[in-house]
């Protein structure tokens, strides 16, 4: 009996042990869970109180209001405003020459919010979020990329404070706003010309150096499709848009030079391509009596497996051409394309008979010189399909490519704003405005555009480069890794915490 109470004493106890332990356990628990709960209801009021911060600086900084507030909301976390915090930069690459120009460099700021190991920060019109797994974006930046057109109003922080508890941010304008592109009092230090748009040549590029940097990728990869990257090591994040290059009138680049063509548009795309070529006499003058005799000119692309050429070669024996008349004599023109990656030979199109005097392509003469004068997009010239007559050294060797029979026929299975498909046989004619857009289609929408000149077998002519030029204009694409129109301004502010 004794042995027998005293068991059921002990395991009285030890129920009640087990029992105490337990409710220990999860009281334990129960507070972790809790504690867990309240700094993530915390963090979440934070990043619900800096996207109200963000829309009311918004409202300031773009000059829609001089004042605004925002409460930021009770918690065990510190508030801080830095002024210094991370930096925005602009560069336009190579716009000429090899140049670069910084257009903007300055700091941005940020508000922050900091409990444990998370971070809820304000920073360039965008809230991020910081802790353990990395950088993530609550609202997006003040980064706008539509078509070719980046509009980036610059927020910046200009004040410093820091607060913990109850807060309340008063957010009140600093300066007026500074516009820094488009901006005619601003210019480029190698050319001096002013930062107006459409931007031309080059590469225009936003870095942003910031604690929060992943995410400022992160959003650049999502919203452009330029070219992003990171330096772990500099804390930066990179995207960098082409420009759209020359859209007008250009300078002849020198023998076997190139015009860059960056951003056409799909289709039937370049709307006006003319050049005008003056000829001289070896020594950097007009020609002025001297010869233009068995001299040709050509404008050539080649990229991956396609070529293209159009040459237009003047005959011999025309002496003095502006100081005899001139005398109409006859002018020779070949259009030639080639597709490694197809079965067919060199397409082949030529004018023998071309009117020196008259038309879209002919021998001008200004000032006593000859001018070699071409209107590709002309279609008051013909060309015939299935043979060629410049046989002067074209900058491409047709003949080496000429591995397949010449298509005859040939379809351009292109479709365009020129009435194809069109199937042709040797000795059908078209005019030179739709081989041209036709054939230059064919490499958008980035290319070289060379130039190729000289003297045939006989003669001294050559090209006077400097008096030379042209214009070619074309549809640009709309896609985001191009930029055609840059709008930058710096919107300053100051955010006190009470």
């Amino acid at each position: 009996m004794t042995n027998r109470a005293q068991s059921s004493n002990i395991g009285l106890v030890l129920l009640l042990a087990l029992t105490i332990t337990g409710a220990g356990v999860v009281v334990g628990l129960g507070s972790s869970a809790l504690a867990d709960v309240q700094e993530q209801t915390s963090i979440d009021r934070a990043e619900h109180a800096m996207t109200m911060l963000d829309a009311r600086t918004a409202v300031v900084g773009l000059g829609e209001g001089s004042v605004q507030t925002v409460r930021l909301g009770r918690g065990d976390g510190d508030y801080a405003v830095e002024s210094e915090s991370g930096w925005l930069r602009i560069e336009h690459a190579n716009y000429t020459d090899g140049e670069t120009e910084e257009i903007y460099n300055a700091s941005l700021g940020s508000v922050s919010y900091r409990r444990s190991g998370t971070t809820v920060a304000y920073q360039g019109g965008g809230v991020w979020r910081q802790g353990n797994g990395g950088t993530s974006m609550v609202s997006p930046p003040e980064f706008h990329y539509r078509g070719t057109t980046l509009t980036l109003p610059v927020l910046r922080i200009r004040s410093t404070d820091a607060a913990s508890g109850d807060t309340t941010a008063t957010i009140r304008r600093s300066d007026e706003l500074t516009r820094v592109f488009p901006n005619e009092s601003d210019t480029y230090d190698a050319t001096a010309e002013p930062y107006e748009n459409p931007v031309r040549n080059g590469t225009a590029s936003v870095t942003v150096h910031s604690r929060y940097y992943e995410g400022w990728a992160d959003y650049f990869r999502t919203r452009t499709t330029g070219n992003v990257s990171v330096d772990d090591d500099e804390r930066t994040a990179t995207v960098v848009l082409e420009t759209t290059s020359i859209v007008g009138a250009f300078p002849l680049p020198e023998k076997d030079g190139s015009v860059q063509v960056r951003g056409v548009a799909g289709d039937h795309s370049v709307t006006d391509f003319e050049t005008s070529i003056k000829i001289g006499n070896g020594n950097g003058n007009g020609n002025g009596g001297g010869t233009a005799n068995n001299l040709y000119v050509s404008f050539y692309v080649e990229e991956g497996d396609r070529a293209y050429e159009a040459a237009v070669a003047l005959p011999t024996g025309i002496g003095n051409y502006c100081k005899n008349g001139p005398d109409d004599v006859d002018l020779r023109m070949d259009v030639y394309y080639h597709d490694e990656s197809t079965s067919e030979g060199v397409h082949r199109w030529t004018d023998d008979d071309i009117s020196s005097i008259s038309g879209p392509v002919q021998l001008a003469c200004e000032d006593g010189n000859p001018v070699i004068q071409i209107d590709f997009t002309s279609t008051a010239q013909d060309l015939t399909y299935g043979s060629s007559s410049v046989d002067e050294d074209t900058a491409i060797d047709w003949d080496a490519l000429d591995d397949g029979p010449d298509p005859n026929p040939t379809t351009f299975a292109h479709d365009g704003d020129d009435g194809e498909n069109t199937t042709y046989d040797y000795g059908d004619d078209q005019n030179l405005r739709i081989l041209t857009r036709h054939y230059l289609a064919m490499f958008g929408p980035d290319f070289k555009l060379r130039v190729h000149h000289g003297p045939g077998n006989s003669g001294t002519a050559r090209i006077d480069v400097a008096d030379s030029g042209g214009v070619l204009r074309y549809d640009t694409i709309e896609d985001g890794s191009y930029i055609t129109y840059l709008h930058v301004t710096e919107n300053n502010v100051t955010v006190a915490l009470d």
